[in-house]
């Protein structure tokens, strides 16, 4: 079923900030790996830009909100992304066959499951991943395509969103949103170096998936830096 967008959607180029709030300090922190099952919530501050990161506000059946904040842009570390509106591949059933609740699931960060790993399971080829298009140009940001992607999913109401990342519980400063509870580092969580080594893992990647039972279709984003390798070793340290 189709719903009507709400007239306070801050459309594409209209984002705004709410506020300057500071940016959470996690590089290399370990990934406290979950996939948070839920919906968009689109208002005037939702979707928003802060800190170079698309923050959002998420809503499950419940009522009970959270919000997430996606990496955008970096100016010492490009983002490259990869969308699919019409994604195709094996983990779609696995996640549907998990029949997962509304909310929050930990996940075991190992194969046979539903956890990602855009390496080993071949998720995405990083060799055709993209980057955003220059500030001032005409075409789409990143923001306005992941902004599509969650306009389309709150018009459905029977999409759900499958947030994979990082679980945090520190987020009443960084937004405003003035929520505890989110997930943050929805992209690549391995072939890092530096600073973010710390991240790094197998089968802990983040990713953006989102299933439309209406239209029997799932569309797909899946985010990394490009300073991150392609190939990992089996702590999913870079292989030079």
């Amino acid at each position: 079923m189709l719903q009507a967008l709400p007239s306070s959607f801050p459309h594409h180029t209209l984002l705004v900030n709410q506020g300057h709030f500071p940016q959470a300090q996690r590089a290399g922190t370990a990934i406290n790996y979950h996939v948070l099952k839920c919906r968009p919530v689109l208002t005037r501050s939702s979707p928003q830009i802060q800190n170079d990161h698309l923050q959002v506000l998420l809503e499950i059946d419940s009522g009970q909100r959270f919000w997430m904040t996606i990496n955008i842009g970096n100016a010492a570390d490009q983002v490259l992304y990869h969308i699919d509106e019409h994604y195709s591949h094996s983990i779609t059933a696995k996640i549907l066959a998990q029949q997962l609740p509304q909310g929050f699931t930990k996940l075991n960060p190992a194969p046979g499951g539903i956890a990602l790993d855009y390496i080993r399971e071949q998720l995405v080829d990083l060799t055709q991943m993209l980057a955003p298009p220059a500030p001032g140009s005409k075409q789409p940001s990143l923001a306005d395509m992941l902004t599509t992607q969650l306009t389309n999913a709150f018009r459905f109401t029977d999409a759900r969103l499958f947030v994979f990342g990082s679980m945090f519980t520190d987020g009443l400063a960084f937004s405003s949103y003035h929520l505890a509870v989110g997930i943050h580092d929805i992209h690549m969580n391995q072939g890092s170096a530096g600073t973010h080594t710390g991240s790094n893992g197998i089968y802990q990647d983040g990713g953006l998936l989102i299933y439309f039972p209406t239209e029997q279709r799932w569309s797909a984003t899946f985010l990394k830096f490009s300073s991150q390798a392609n190939q990992t070793d089996t702590h999913g340290n870079p292989i030079p």
